[in-house]
Order: C-alpha cells, then sequence, then structure tokens
C-alpha cells in the first residue's frame, strides 16, 4: 500500500483493554494492516479515569493534545499536560491517571514479537 488515509471521526472507539482500565478509549488510526511497521493510536480519558500500572515489550511515545494527567513511569510520578510529550521504553512500566477534564493523547507504537501487557497489582499514587 502506498498510503492510507482516514479521519480520526471514522474510526471506533474500543475501550482500552487493560484490566482495571476505566473511563478510556483507543482508536488505531494507523497499523500493520496498512502496511505500517508502527502503530498512531488516539486516546481519550475520561475525568476520574485511569489506566491501571503494566508493561510491555513495546516503546511508546505519547503526545498530549488536550488535558492534563499524572504519569506514574518506572519509580517517578510526572505531570503531563497539553503540548508535552514522553518516550517510554520497552519493559518500563507506567500508569496513567486523569483527574481532570477529558484528556486527548496520541501514543505511537513499534511492533515487537510480544504484543502482550503484563498487568503489575501496583498503585499509581498521583
Amino acid at each position: 500500500m502506498e498510503y492510507y488515509k482516514s479521519s480520526i471521526r471514522d474510526v471506533k472507539p474500543q475501550e482500552v483493554p487493560i484490566d482495571g482500565s476505566r473511563g478510556a478509549t483507543v482508536q488505531w488510526l494507523v497499523t500493520n494492516e496498512h502496511g505500517a511497521n508502527y502503530a498512531a493510536r488516539k486516546f481519550t480519558v475520561e475525568p476520574s479515569g485511569l489506566i491501571p500500572m503494566h508493561f510491555h515489550e513495546y516503546q511508546e511515545t505519547m503526545i498530549i493534545t488536550k488535558g492534563s494527567c499524572t504519569l506514574c513511569v518506572g519509580d517517578k510520578t510526572i505531570d503531563l499536560k497539553e503540548g508535552d510529550f514522553i518516550f517510554i521504553n520497552k519493559n518500563v512500566k507506567h500508569a496513567l491517571i486523569n483527574k481532570n477534564d477529558t484528556l486527548e493523547f496520541f501514543c505511537m507504537i513499534d511492533y515487537p514479537k510480544d504484543m502482550s501487557v503484563k498487568l503489575l497489582q501496583e498503585k499509581c499514587n498521583g
């Protein structure tokens, strides 16, 4: 495929498939099904929403486009706001809490052989 064009409005949001996630949806915009060796995703997290502590083999870059959140990454707690971005390397534990207005961010990931997500029984105290 030479290119793929669509609109965010045409991509159906799905619940984030990590046990314990609340008020969080993901839209898979560009994937390996389009011939890419990465995925571009858009997340929306409602107020009081969260994505619990987890890790995985893929690297990710998050770009905050609306709102703010608290991100627990490794042993640090970081506040992110509109315009901020962060790279999280593979196998680094992380979790996200949205305490305020609706949060939107784009997240790019690579495609390692193991795409599974490992849930941890740790809290993000943001």
